[in-house]
């Protein structure tokens, strides 16, 4: 059990590193304006790309591809990057690096830019090192919205705002106060969204996803004890995995970061495990059985981060702190019986899983005990087993 345990976990390392590293299905628009749908990985991009990793749908061939061969590329969930050939000018953001220079000082650069908004005016950013936004009438090349710090005579920081002045000349929503828009993706993203729906703040749509599901669990376990006594005759029991069948419903709520990655879950579960061990002595009464017979109920509590690499399939890793309570459960030697009581010592869950549209399947390690008795101590249960899952809603 332990070795499946530590080659679960290795499973589980590389997870978050493998973060937005799938192919999805996409397009791109070459230098003669002809559209191929395709696969494109999408690789997260914190810093604008360069190049883009495409997979031919028919052959499953890849190649690269970048800012020589490509005027357009977007992927399904709405990402869409645009080539432009315009000045940018870079600005530094660490106060270690920010020199005395109001001034801007653009380089003609061909650039993939981020499209933010489309309509009358669009909103794009370019990220290399530091975030800068550009903004232009619909499908004409854009202009930097020029922003920078600096330090003045007195070596103390102060900011260019000249996007401020830009905005005014191309927004003219009197309700609205452009020397409060921060140089931001939000703040730009809302204000060219307000001035595109006719300076009126566009409605949040009533339709919103839900954020809460709710799913019916059926699993089975493999579920071994051990346990320890100071009579030498009660010491080192263990007793051969047994399986065991569990059903219960799991809640679910899908936290509003970083794409819907991570979300938090409670899963109350009931089943009831039963197993023995028989051992042989040379002395009377020359067998010893002991038994355990336990209903329990199982409420784990904890985090669920999830790996999409298109709308409806997804890898996940999930880690919860479990709370066992025990109804009504006995540990029997021989002729003799003992009331167990729920334990949390050392209680946890870990698993790692795949959602494919409402059905999700999971392989799971879990670890608890049970509090001690009178005679025997140091009661522990041990289960490896898979966990259904269906989205009821």
């Amino acid at each position: 059990m332990k070795k499946i345990f530590i080659l679960l976990v290795t499973m589980l390392l590389p997870l978050p590193l493998m973060s937005q590293m799938f192919f999805e299905n996409g397009y791109v628009i070459d230098s003669k304006r002809n559209k191929r749908h395709v696969q494109i990985k999408n690789e997260g991009w914190v810093e604008s790309p360069t190049t883009i990793i495409i997979k031919d749908k028919s052959t499953g061939k890849e190649s690269a591809e970048g800012l020589s061969e490509i005027d357009e590329f977007g992927l399904e969930n709405g990402i869409t990057f645009r080539k432009f050939t315009l000045p940018v000018a870079h600005y530094e953001d660490d106060l270690s690096k920010i020199d005395s220079n109001p001034d801007f000082s653009p380089q003609t650069q061909t650039v993939f830019l981020k499209q933010l908004t489309a309509g009358a005016l669009s909103l794009y950013s370019y990220h290399r090192g530091t975030t800068k936004f550009f903004i232009g009438k619909d499908r004409e090349t854009p202009t930097q919205l020029w922003y920078k710090r600096y330090y003045n005579s007195n070596n103390d920081l102060q900011k260019n705002r000249t996007y401020q002045t830009q905005l005014s000349q191309l927004i003219n929503c009197p309700h609205i106060n452009l020397n409060n828009v921060d140089y931001k993706t939000d703040a730009l993203t809302k204000l060219i969204g307000t001035f595109n729906n006719g300076c009126v703040e566009p409605k949040q749509s009533t339709k919103t996803k839900t954020k809460i599901r709710v799913h019916i669990l059926a699993e089975g376990n493999m579920i071994s004890t051990t346990a320890n006594s100071n009579e030498y005759y009660l010491d080192d029991i263990e007793m051969n995995p047994k399986q065991v069948a569990k059903i219960g419903v799991e809640l679910e709520y899908v936290l509003p970061m970083l794409g819907n990655s991570f979300s938090v879950f409670t899963a109350p579960k009931y089943y009831r495990y039963k197993n023995d061990l028989v051992r042989e002595y040379p002395v009377d009464p020359h067998t010893q059985t002991v038994a355990i017979d336990a209903s329990i109920l199982e409420i784990p509590v904890g985090f669920r981060y999830y790996n999409y690499f298109n709308g409806n399939n997804a890898l996940f890793l999930s880690f919860a702190y479990v709370l066992n309570n025990t109804l009504e459960s006995t540990m029997q030697v021989n002729t003799l019986e003992y009331d167990l009581a729920a334990g949390g010592v050392g209680s946890f869950h870990v698993g790692l899983g795949y959602r494919y549209r409402k059905l999700m399947a999971e392989m799971q390690y879990e670890r608890y005990g049970f509090q001690t008795t009178k005679r025997i101590r140091n009661i522990r249960n041990t289960g490896f087993g898979v966990s259904l899952k269906y989205n009821i809603f």
